[in-house]
């Protein structure tokens, strides 16, 4: 009976506020370093087929599912993200605008519930 019950959607509210910044700018440069150096000497596991061969096409150091991504390769891509998109929800009343000055509610940011490789459903 719970799971039939409708979901209320909430809309996506339009900040007209301006953002506090609480963290400092050096720290968030600090973060951005740190970051940028794990994924340069660490590197991420990827372990979608599709995903791996994206970030070969696109210039990555690739060896198996390991990928490390070097700064200046990064920064480029990050540079071509628009500053607003739509996330186009399976049920078109849910879809939101993300960026920009909009604030959307999830449990979290992405998916709650994903499919794994052997496509059975999990909490995100």
């Amino acid at each position: 009976a719970l799971r039939s019950a409708p979901i209320a959607s909430f809309p996506t509210l339009v900040r007209k506020i301006p953002a506090y910044e609480i963290v400092p700018d050096e720290a968030v440069e600090l973060i951005h370093e740190e970051s940028l150096k794990i994924l340069e000497e660490v590197g991420c596991e990827f372990r979608d087929d599709g995903a791996i061969e994206l970030w070969k096409a696109a210039g990555a150091d690739v060896r198996q599912t390991r990928v490390r991504i070097d700064r200046t390769l990064l920064m480029e891509l990050v540079s071509k993200v628009p500053p607003e998109f739509t996330l186009h929800a399976r049920n078109p009343e849910r879809t939101v605008r993300v960026g920009g000055k909009n604030s959307i509610f999830v449990p979290m940011y992405g998916a709650p519930y994903v499919r794994d490789l052997d496509n059975k459903r999990r909490y995100g």
